[in-house]
């Protein structure tokens, strides 16, 4: 099943008010029972929008892949900026003088 916008923006907005399922901290003797049942939210909320089903480690995978590719995305992105020193290559870094700006392009 494919994973909707309407479900990214339930995900995120559970993960605002429960930042343990972003870092997958939970904390105590029940630290295990509670991250469950918050999981088990999260997925009956989700199945319930009606655009199919996924078990709870469907979600889970989910949120880790989209954890991953967003840490992956960030980290080209800086790559890419100690490259340039710190300009995108689009375009000429706003403090240069104006003669300087045909060098960029």
């Amino acid at each position: 099943m494919l994973v909707r916008m309407e479900h990214w923006q339930l995900l995120l907005e559970l993960c605002d008010r429960n930042p343990e399922l972003i870092t997958n901290k939970f904390n105590g003797p029940e630290g295990k029972v509670k991250s469950h049942a918050l999981w088990k939210t999260v997925t009956s909320k989700s199945n319930s929008l009606g655009y199919g089903e996924k078990p709870m480690e469907g979600w889970r995978k989910a949120l880790t892949d989209w954890k991953s590719e967003t840490k992956s995305k960030a980290a080209a992105i800086k790559r890419e900026m100690q490259k340039t020193g710190g300009y995108s290559n689009d375009s000429p870094p706003s403090h240069y003088p104006s003669w300087r700006t045909n060098f960029w392009q």
